[in-house]
């Protein structure tokens, strides 16, 4: 692993379009969200006790970048974790979501965002989902007064929020999650900012590659969330999902991973790495909270490439 003064170095992409100047984001950050409730079902279960551990262990490690959600259980002890940590905020890239909840509801629930992330900024808000197709449940929620029943006047108003708060000085840039092209077209639209990120489920099982190359095309980030596919949470869809296997398990992952004498996992986030792709990985283990980092000092062959997509 490169190291300096002991600290793993992790290289950074310079965001564009809606991002200030000269803004870099860190290859690799910690995935805060878990799948699983509380009693057990659905995978890792990840509550303010563990957010603000697996907070703590990641940046004294020098993990530079931390992915939080309103959403997620965790957010609270997220934002003790990193107070506790003794890492300067300055040290820090934040990463956080909100619900597409309408203008009002989005500058609401960003304040509260804030409160429990303990900090007066931060430095990527993303718009969390876009909403659910036309026609299908659930419909917007009630916060969005002006939605007028669709979920396009929803995510467009919160867009418009976000860009008064990244305006205001309160998000250093700001993004989109699990947004196809149609819904990244209805922003590019208005005519006014761009996204500078989108945050998308992306692994070797699951690749939309037009709307890879679609973000690249327009300066967008690609940020890759569950990168070797959330197999605490694969395993436990239920009967009407067809079996997930472990991709760490897979034998082309396993081949490569024993060729370049590397985990499967990192294998696996090398290959998003040489598409340009920063990640989330989740992990409350700081033994693979240091492999997660330790990814830059090798290099996957064409063949590679091609074998894992």
């Amino acid at each position: 692993m490169s190291c300096i003064s002991g600290k793993p170095v992790v290289p950074s992409v310079r965001l564009s379009n809606a991002a200030r100047p000269g803004l870099m984001m860190p290859a690799v950050g910690l995935g805060t969200g878990g799948y699983g409730t509380k009693d057990g079902k659905g995978g890792e279960y990840w509550d303010p006790a563990q957010g603000h551990n697996a907070t703590v262990a990641w940046l004294q490690l020098g993990g530079p970048r931390i992915d939080a959600s309103d959403d997620y259980q965790s957010v609270t002890g997220v934002g003790s974790g990193w107070v506790a940590s003794g890492v300067s905020r300055e040290d820090i890239f934040i990463t956080s979501k909100i619900n597409p909840h309408g203008y009002d509801q989005a500058l609401q629930d960003f304040a509260q965002n804030l409160k429990d992330l303990q900090t007066e900024y931060v430095d990527l808000l993303l718009i969390h989902w876009p909403g659910t197709q036309p026609g299908t449940t659930p419909p917007p929620p009630l916060p969005c007064k002006e939605a007028n029943g669709t979920w396009a006047a929803c995510r467009l108003g919160t867009w418009k929020a976000l860009e008064k708060i990244y305006n205001a000085g309160q998000a250093r840039a700001i993004g989109v999650s699990n947004y196809e092209v149609n819904h990244l077209l209805e922003i590019m639209n208005l005519k006014s900012l761009i996204p500078s990120v989108n945050q998308v489920e992306f692994h070797p099982y699951w690749h939309e590659d037009q709307l890879l190359y679609f973000c690249q095309q327009h300066n967008i980030t690609f940020n890759s969330y569950s990168p070797i596919g959330a197999p605490d949470h694969a395993v436990t869809l239920g009967p009407s999902w067809n079996a997930i296997p472990d991709l760490r398990t897979h034998p082309n992952v396993t081949q490569i991973a024993q060729k370049h004498n590397m985990s499967p996992a990192q294998v696996i986030m090398r290959w998003h790495w040489q598409q340009g792709i920063v990640i989330n990985p989740r992990t409350r283990d700081p033994v693979h909270m240091a492999e997660n980092m330790d990814i830059f000092n090798f290099a996957l062959d064409t063949d590679d490439m091609k074998t894992l997509s």
